[in-house]
């Protein structure tokens, strides 16, 4: 007998930058309804204020409940302070990956911190550096999975 193995597309990840709220939630709801990708993950830079602001205005149960509404119950949440673009909120399943503490400090943290966890999810240098750029300028990062066949 002689089987046949199916070899299913390798998944990659990609990113867009979206200016305003409103479109990501469209882009959201368009993923959503052609199940494609995986959940996706935001990230967002939470205004001019400072570190303890910036906290407390995350941490409100509305803001977070938004999140877990738009992105499903079961998301995870955090925040860390990057120095070149301030504090960052970031929602979905790379979550983990950003607020993995190396030597106390969470990775999005370090200097190199966020162009290095892009670029290991296989972003090319410039996608990385413009992702970088406009998550700084208060755009919405968007990241998730979809296979290479789709």
């Amino acid at each position: 007998m002689i089987s046949k193995l199916k070899i299913t597309g390798r998944q990659h990840t990609f990113s867009e930058t979206i200016p305003q709220l409103e479109n990501v939630e469209k882009f959201v709801g368009r993923i959503a309804e052609n199940r494609l990708y995986s959940p996706l993950t935001v990230l967002l830079k939470l205004g001019q204020y400072d570190q303890q602001k910036s906290k407390s205005a995350a941490c409100n149960k509305g803001f977070i409940n938004y999140w877990k509404h738009l992105l499903g119950p079961s998301t995870e949440f955090g925040l860390f302070f990057n120095e070149d673009i301030g504090t960052i909120f970031i929602v979905g399943p790379y979550s983990a990956l950003f607020l993995q503490e190396v030597d106390g400090k969470k990775l999005g943290a370090l200097s190199q911190g966020i162009y290095g966890i892009l670029r290991g999810l296989g972003l090319s240098d410039q996608k990385t550096s413009e992702a970088i750029r406009k998550l700084g300028e208060g755009q919405y990062l968007l990241l998730g999975k979809v296979s290479r066949d789709d």
